[in-house]
């Protein structure tokens, strides 16, 4: 299959982009077709998706929080922060005259 609209071929190595698995997201099927969630990014690193910034946003709250936790002398021996968002930050209530 060809990447290129017109149809065209072209070696794998002179891909401007690159897909990766995403680890941290589950593969699923769906309509008998396996599902691998991925990220992609050109080859000099720039995010072309909206799931790479998410990841690396995520990186960096693991890598600062443990530096935090270091810092404050708790939790010392963390290995990792798993950071999750929660239903009360999607919704908010507001009055109906608003």
């Amino acid at each position: 299959a060809s990447s290129f609209p017109s149809g065209g071929l072209r070696a794998t190595h002179t891909a401007a982009a690159f897909t990766t698995w995403d680890r941290s997201s589950p593969c699923f099927v769906l309509d008998k077709v396996l599902r691998i969630p991925c990220a992609f990014i050109t080859h000099l690193g720039a995010c072309i998706d909206d799931k790479t910034p998410l990841l690396r946003s995520m990186d960096a709250v693991n890598k600062e929080g443990l530096r935090l936790l270091k810092n404050i002398k708790i939790g010392t021996d963390a290995k990792v922060i798993h950071s999750f968002l929660g239903w009360e930050q999607e919704f908010f209530v507001v009055r109906a005259e608003l």
